[in-house]
């Protein structure tokens, strides 16, 4: 199998974490369903699993060690094929399966404040996502503005399992 060497769409934005939560999906499960509890089964599958990343219903839950983050950089990229590892760069690293259903990808943080939508499409299909986090340490000791974040997708055939590829070694000590 050959490795791609490039992502084929790359884009930067600034996302918000509100109650240590960061929610991101393609299309809301409660926009035709105000009764869907997509977001807390995610936060339970986060919690329960100890990925800190969680899923349900079409939603990614990325829980943080810390309370919040304004203008948090995150950075989307969308490759051909699974991408080169480079976990060593990152405190915490999960892949699941995410589908794209309508060329969106929204950033909404826990609590209620406004979605950010990618300004840029990102095409519709079904991947498998790396969600990445750094910056952990610092952000749980006080400090502000020295936590970000990416999400790598490439096309899936199937549906995977959840995995854990690098845990933050300071979950065992977050309440």
């Amino acid at each position: 199998m050959r490795m791609m060497s490039d992502a084929t769409v790359t884009f930067d934005l600034e996302v918000e974490i509100d109650y240590g939560q960061l929610y991101i999906y393609s299309v809301a499960p409660w926009a035709d369903d105000s009764d869907n509890d997509a977001m807390l089964r995610a936060l339970d599958d986060a919690r329960g699993s100890g990925r800190w990343v969680g899923v349900a219903d079409g939603v990614i839950d990325l829980v943080v060690p810390f309370r919040k983050s304004f203008d948090a950089p995150m950075r989307v990229e969308v490759w051909p094929a699974e991408p080169p590892s480079d976990d060593d760069n990152w405190d915490h690293v999960v892949d699941v399966d995410f589908d794209v259903r309508n060329g969106q990808l929204v950033f909404e943080p826990s609590g209620g404040f406004t979605p950010i939508r990618c300004s840029e499409p990102v095409p519709s299909g079904r991947y498998r996502a790396r969600v990445s986090g750094r910056g952990y340490a610092e952000m749980a000791k006080g400090a502000e503005g020295l936590d970000s974040y990416r999400i790598r997708l490439w096309p899936r055939d199937g549906e995977n399992a959840a995995e854990l590829r690098k845990s933050w070694p300071g979950w065992e000590h977050v309440k």
